[in-house]
């Protein structure tokens, strides 16, 4: 029997407390109630250079919401890319090879950045990260993104329409033999910018994400998905645009 398609609506960028940016609010149950209030199906968390806390927010979700593993890599060329990941194992395992290449975090970062919190599915405090997540990584461009396919993920290029840390603004121009699935659009590119047709021509499916820092922005900016279940399996179908599954709406 064919499965019944429907549109969800899904956030798939949103950071923790973990991320040197992220605010402290960030933590597991504040983020789920607030995807929940905002009617998403599914969002992904993509902490920087790391997926430590992404277990502690699938717990904290107890089936009210699909949560993702996934991680946003800071490559050499300091291009954003958001690694999206079959389960919790692949994504901790990509998460465990990035975290090698990344240098200790000492005092001055400290008190640049703030804390890095590694936290319970509650939001109790757990661990702190001594590595210093908000650097590029010592991996070029190509070798980030099959980092994240040799553990079976999706490789999509993060916020291009921003003046930093995109994959145009850093290169100057789109690289079609890196291998992204798909691109991601911020909250901030209006739905009528002419931009947009750039952005299509490069042949991909066209995410939208809020890139949460705060809880008030959980939702801010969401993708339509076209599939059946809230799954990672679902939505690697739709990246590709297989029986039916589609991104439907960015």
């Amino acid at each position: 029997m064919t499965q019944a398609l429907r549109r969800i609506q899904a956030d798939l960028h949103i950071h923790t407390a973990l991320s040197p940016c992220g605010s402290e609010e960030m933590r597991p149950p504040a983020i789920v109630a607030a995807a929940l209030e905002a009617r998403l199906d599914m969002i992904a968390i993509c902490d920087h250079n790391s997926a430590r806390n992404v277990a502690a927010v699938q717990k904290a979700a107890e089936g009210r919401l699909a949560v993702v593993a996934g991680m946003e890599i800071a490559s050499a060329e300091e291009v954003h890319v958001v690694g999206l990941f079959p389960d919790i194992q692949s994504a901790e395992a990509a998460s465990a090879e990035v975290r090698e290449l990344l240098p200790a975090a000492d005092e001055h970062y400290y008190s640049f950045f703030g804390e890095q919190e590694i936290l319970n599915a509650d939001g109790t405090f757990l661990d702190n990260e001594t590595v210093a997540l908000a650097v590029g990584t010592t991996l070029n461009l190509n070798d980030t993104v099959s980092l994240i396919k040799r553990h079976g993920g999706l490789a999509v290029a993060a916020h291009i329409d921003r003046p930093a840390f995109g994959v145009l603004s850093q290169l100057g121009w789109f690289p079609e033999g890196a291998g992204f699935h798909a691109v991601e659009v911020s909250r901030h590119l209006a739905g009528e910018s002419p931009l947009l047709q750039e952005y299509r021509s490069f042949g991909l499916p066209i995410t939208t994400s809020s890139d949460s820092h705060f809880l008030n922005e959980i939702g801010a900016a969401m993708t339509v998905l076209t599939i059946g279940d809230p799954t990672f399996a679902e939505v690697a179908m739709a990246f590709a645009n297989l029986d039916g599954r589609r991104v439907d709406h960015a």
